[in-house]
């Protein structure tokens, strides 16, 4: 057999080996357990704009998808095929919105169960039906965790069990963390001070003392649920982006920079 025709065979062999590599590499990434969100959006080759304050949000679990873009949550049952989006059993909560969010939020449910081709690099994933193209970027890098230690941590909502409600009406509730291990509180009546120190994926308070005042009505309400969150001393913590959750106890408390 001439030396032509088993170099034309070697070389054949290795186009077939390389395009099944890299047919598998494309379909095995995972989405799961990762959130986006978009950057830029780009319809018929112009840039499009999303209304105003708003940004559209991915957030994949292992078979569920979970969407937002400022107005009502999206959610449905997702898998990627053949380098696709396939969105199906898509639900949507039924909030007031205004009429351009209202529009958006249609707009975005057709687009993600027009099964929209796939492609991830790193950071950065871009869904593309063909006329309508979403950019979009892992969350740690577009909103970054913040750290602890620093800002000032505002009560936003009280946990108790699998229900979150919302703050007293006129009572506010703070936690700054400093980064030499101190502690400032005010828990919606008393004010005072402390010491914390993390211990895992927790943190640890110790020698808290507040002042004595006793109060009635919406900062009553708040104190009571904030101490029985921070009287635990060793409290689970978890930060997302701007948000902290502490729990302990069944108890929790989720509070907001700034």
């Amino acid at each position: 057999m001439p030396t032509t025709t088993l170099t034309l065979r070697a070389a054949a062999l290795a186009l077939v080996v390389m395009t099944l590599t890299a047919g598998c590499s494309a379909a095995s990434f995972s989405l799961t357990d990762r959130e986006f969100l978009s950057t830029a959006v780009v319809d018929g080759g112009a840039p499009l704009a999303l209304a105003p304050g708003t940004r559209i949000r991915l957030t994949f679990q292992a078979t569920d998808l979970g969407v937002s873009a400022g107005c009502n949550h999206i959610g449905g049952a997702y898998r990627i095929d053949g380098g696709r989006l396939v969105f199906e059993g898509v639900a949507m909560t039924e909030m007031g919105c205004d009429p351009q969010r209202d529009r958006q939020d249609q707009w975005l449910i057709a687009f993600l169960t027009s099964k929209p081709a796939v492609q991830l690099l790193g950071t950065d994933l871009t869904l593309d039906n063909g006329r309508t193209q979403i950019r979009l970027a892992d969350r740690t890098v577009v909103e970054p965790d913040l750290n602890i230690a620093g800002p000032t941590w505002t009560v936003v909502s009280l946990i108790d069990g699998d229900t979150a409600s919302s703050v007293p009406a006129g009572a506010t509730a703070t936690l700054v963390f400093g980064a030499d291990g101190s502690l400032q509180v005010n828990d919606g009546c008393n004010r005072g001070s402390g010491h914390w120190a993390a211990v895992g994926t927790g943190i640890r308070l110790s020698d808290v003392i507040l002042t004595k005042m006793a109060c009635a009505g919406p900062g009553g309400a708040l104190e009571a649920a904030v101490l029985a969150v921070l009287n635990q001393g060793n409290i689970a913590a978890e930060i997302k982006a701007s948000t902290l959750t502490l729990q302990a106890g069944g108890r929790g408390l989720q509070l907001q920079s700034g």
